[in-house]
Formats: structure tokens, C-alpha cells, sequence
């Protein structure tokens, strides 16, 4: 049933992310999205498959001034307090800086904004104990890169195109060393 929910769910997005960005080429229709999105992790196709070079180089350029991570405190004290780096071997989700710095002007204390622009759980950053917030301003030799839905970290809410469920802009970046990051916690 949750899973029937989240298909109409991203039909209904993607349907206004193909109105406000009708130049994804290579034909990709909603219908293509959907069944995507229904696909199993590890068996979804590359974005270049199905988005034009034009759509993957304009998407991308919005993460070109600093990217950010949103992570709940018990992943951070998990994953990043003891490793080298930040994020899954097979690539860490991230989001414009610029666009973190807009849901925190929102946030008024409330995590739940992160949840809902981000495509959480409602109340997974409370269960963890809190947000940590990432910014990593030098990314040039970290591999950005459309998500293709087949990462670890891609949840039931993933869509193709680059956009959470919140219709924020995503892309996945290799292992970010640590030393780079600029760390906030709420």
C-alpha cells in the first residue's frame, strides 16, 4: 500500500517538476518517471539514459557555490564521527548550499521543514536525536553527479531527475573527506 502511495505521490511531483522543467529531452516522460520510481534499487537506469546533457549540465550547476548534507545526530555520532570521510562509498546525496541556507531561513526550530523539503520520514530527525547540518564549499574533485536511484542511501521516496519529493535540487558526490565539512547541529 505504502508503495502504491508513494508512486501517486510521484506522479503527482513529478508532474509539477516536468511543468517548471519541460527540457529533460530524450523524451522522459512522467510515465517513464513513475516506472523508474517503481523500479527496484540496483536495477534503475543511469540518468544519461533518459535525461539530455543539457538538463544533467543545468541541474548540476546549482551545486557549483558549496553543497549541503542533512543528516540526524545518531547517523552523524554513527557514520561520521569515527570515519575519515562523509558518506557511502557509492556516493553521498547532497544539496545546494544556497538551497540549505533557504529551508534553514524557514526552520524557525521546527525540524520537521528539513523532513518534509527533503523527502524524510515525519519525525526521523527527532528519533535521532536532532539534525547536523554539512557544508562543504569545495567539491571539484568529489565526482557530482545525477543520482541514478541505485545509491545506499536512495530511499522509497527517491525520484529521477534530481529532485526530492520537496522538489529540491539533489545530486550525489563521491566520499567527502571530513576536514572539509563545516559542521551545525540543531
Amino acid at each position: 500500500m505504502r508503495k502504491i502511495f508513494s508512486l501517486i505521490i510521484a506522479g503527482i511531483i513529478l508532474s509539477i517538476l516536468f511543468s517548471c522543467a519541460p527540457t529533460t529531452a530524450k523524451s522522459f516522460t512522467i510515465e517513464q518517471a513513475v516506472r523508474i520510481t517503481a523500479m527496484e534499487r540496483g536495477t534503475r537506469p543511469a540518468p544519461n539514459t533518459y535525461l539530455s546533457k543539457k538538463y544533467i549540465r543545468n541541474h548540476l550547476k546549482k551545486f557549483r557555490d558549496g553543497v549541503s548534507i542533512v543528516m540526524g545526530l545518531e547517523s552523524y555520532n554513527k557514520y561520521v564521527v569515527p570515519s575519515k570521510t562523509i558518506g557511502r562509498a557509492d556516493g553521498c546525496f547532497v544539496m545546494p548550499k544556497y538551497i540549505c541556507d533557504e529551508i534553514d531561513k524557514k526552520f524557525g526550530g521546527d525540524i520537521s521543514v528539513y523532513e518534509k523539503s527533503l523527502s524524510f520520514t515525519e519525525g526521523y530527525f527527532s528519533s535521532q536525536g536532532g539534525l547536523v547540518r554539512l557544508d562543504i564549499f569545495d567539491i571539484s574533485d568529489l565526482n557530482l553527479r545525477m543520482p541514478s536511484g541505485n545509491e545506499e542511501g536512495a530511499n522509497s521516496y527517491w525520484l529521477p531527475g534530481g529532485f526530492t519529493m520537496g522538489a529540491i535540487p539533489e545530486a550525489v558526490v563521491d566520499p567527502i573527506p571530513k576536514e572539509r565539512a563545516r559542521v551545525k547541529f540543531y
